[in-house]
């Protein structure tokens, strides 16, 4: 991926930055203030990052805009709020939150990594993601992720896996193991009841739920709790296709009310009566809160807008029709968990009545002996499973520390410190130029280990005084990995000008800003142009 474009503003004042290349970008000036963090917050947030501005920056006044080429495709996104418009080449996207954004560059852009968390598979949130090849200037820590809250570094870790293999293996829960250990338990007792009618009645066999009453009451309480457990899910998953149930209505709609514009008159004109005007424009509001209008005073704006309207109740219906799957999955669930299992006296009593003859009962034992085999097969194969993939975890988690003690020898080779994980211990942090090198050199052993194309984006590289030497190393290393490298620093009054003389670096001088002033209102006009592609009036 290459970030072509970065802009932020809205109709009063704006900035954009294209100057970026395809190498080692670095955007210095000779102090603080003069919006190197706005415009590379600017940028991670138009693709999804949480914000993460200056606090005297109020980032809901503003459209956040970067343009992106991902595999010869390029991507246009503009992002206000909490809502996104995307084009490409020929086709524009409606998205309404980050989730939809997530799925958007799942399928459109490049495929996300999927973890479990709290018992499902998830794609991975961009905030989780962008982390594995950006460092902010604030909220670093090298015993935990940045933005930790919802995700923590044992899923961060879990993404790494997932990003270098392709694929997730969710093994079963300790609840299904008993489950199936309970199942195989039980059909072994039936297949002993069958063989020995004639002693059933005093077979030891029957589970022993049946003879102690606190154990058959814990049973009991077991079962209810995980009748409710499925129960809430039930409801979780009616409840959200009702949401999106109601979304995909609400956007049908809006393309019958556009289309019931694309009459024409010949004889006139549609404008405004107060006004005269005859632009006419589409909110689109979160929470009643506006933040997108496109202009749909041409046919082709409007076109364009209803083409990607049908394509967002198109994916409103495919996420429907996912929850549907999950629910019938969940209703079969709760059957299973209403259907006792368990041997009783009543089953003995069946069981005599049904098996009349030696061969119905040989029949009935070689299906238990099948469906026991199957379910010894499944945990069988569940835990080589495990173990290999703890053995590919631990290979991979191996290589990216190898490289980064690689990393950092080269750095520093006088260094003493030992890297024994991706984090240090909550007690143990890093501080000063340690802990800048540390980070540096786990974004540089995931580039080389995942082998992916994202560029590196690093705000402020030289926090905590990098020495000039080291810097070199850094920057050295980083060329070498190949790609594009976006970096912001502070320059000392005696290093202004030093990126210019290096040929191998873009320097992006943000010297003649104003203090806190990046934005200004040179830039509205082209700004408004960019977005306007988007079909977003301003």
């Amino acid at each position: 991926m290459r970030i072509l474009k970065i802009a932020v503003g809205n109709k009063k004042e704006s900035f954009i930055e294209k100057r970026l290349s395809d190498g080692v970008n670095i955007i210095a000036s000779d102090d603080n203030n003069r919006g190197k963090t706005i415009i590379v917050q600017s940028m991670m947030y138009a693709l999804g990052n949480e914000p993460a501005f200056p606090a005297s920056f109020n980032y809901r006044d503003y459209y956040y805009y970067v343009e992106i080429e991902e595999e010869g495709q390029g991507y246009k996104i503009c992002r206000s709020d909490n809502g996104f418009v995307v084009r490409s080449a020929n086709s524009c996207w409606l998205l309404e939150n980050v989730s939809e954004f997530k799925r958007f560059w799942n399928t459109h852009i490049s495929k996300l990594p999927v973890i479990v968390k709290n018992n499902r598979e998830v794609i991975v949130d961009p905030v989780l993601f962008l982390q594995l090849f950006f460092i902010g200037q604030d909220k670093k820590d090298t015993s935990n992720i940045a933005h930790h809250g919802y995700y923590n570094k044992n899923d961060f870790i879990e993404m790494l896996y997932s990003y270098h293999n392709g694929c997730i293996f969710v093994p079963f829960s300790q609840e299904d193991i008993d489950s199936i250990k309970k199942r195989i338990f039980s059909l072994e007792c039936e297949k002993k009841i069958l063989l020995a009618q004639n002693k059933i009645l005093k077979s030891k066999h029957v589970p022993t739920t049946y003879i102690f009453k606190e154990n058959d009451r814990q049973d009991f309480e077991r079962k209810i709790e995980k009748l409710n457990l499925i129960k809430d899910k039930i409801l979780e998953l009616k409840k959200q296709r009702s949401a999106l149930s109601i979304r995909r209505a609400n956007w049908s709609n809006t393309i019958h009310e556009l289309n019931s514009l694309n009459k024409t008159i010949t004889c006139g004109q549609l404008q405004c009566a107060n006004c005269g005007s005859t632009s006419i424009t589409l909110n689109i509001n979160n929470n009643n809160m506006k933040y997108y209008s496109f202009d749909l005073s041409t046919p082709e704006m409007r076109a364009e807008i209803v083409r990607s309207i049908k394509c967002k109740v198109e994916s409103l219906t495919e996420e429907i029709e996912k929850i549907n799957q999950q629910l019938k999955k969940a209703q079969v669930e709760l059957q299973e968990q209403l259907r006792d299992d368990e041997i009783s006296l009543e089953s003995i009593v069946y069981y005599k009545s049904k098996f009349i003859s030696a061969n119905q009962i040989d029949e009935r034992v070689n299906d238990m002996v099948s469906e026991i085999s199957d379910l010894k097969s499944k945990l069988l194969a569940d835990q080589e499973k495990e173990v290999m993939t703890k053995e590919q975890r631990e290979k991979l988690l191996k290589d990216i520390l190898e490289s980064m003690d690689e990393f950092y020898y080269k750095i520093d080779p006088k260094g003493n410190l030992k890297i024994h994980d991706l984090f240090t211990k909550k007690g143990e942090l890093y501080s000063g130029s340690e802990a800048t090198v540390f980070h540096l050199v786990k974004l540089l052993a995931i580039k080389k280990v995942l082998k992916h194309n994202y560029p590196i984006v690093v705000d402020s590289f030289r926090a905590e005084d990098l020495s000039t030497e080291k810097e070199a190393l850094v920057l050295e290393l980083m060329k070498e990995l190949h790609g594009q490298v976006i970096l912001t620093t502070t320059l000392k009054q005696e290093e202004v000008g030093k990126y210019s003389k290096i040929k191998s670096i873009n320097y992006i001088d943000y010297q003649s800003h104003l203090p806190s002033k990046l934005l200004n209102s040179n830039y509205v006009k082209d700004f408004g142009e960019s977005l306007h592609e988007l079909g977003v009036a301003i």
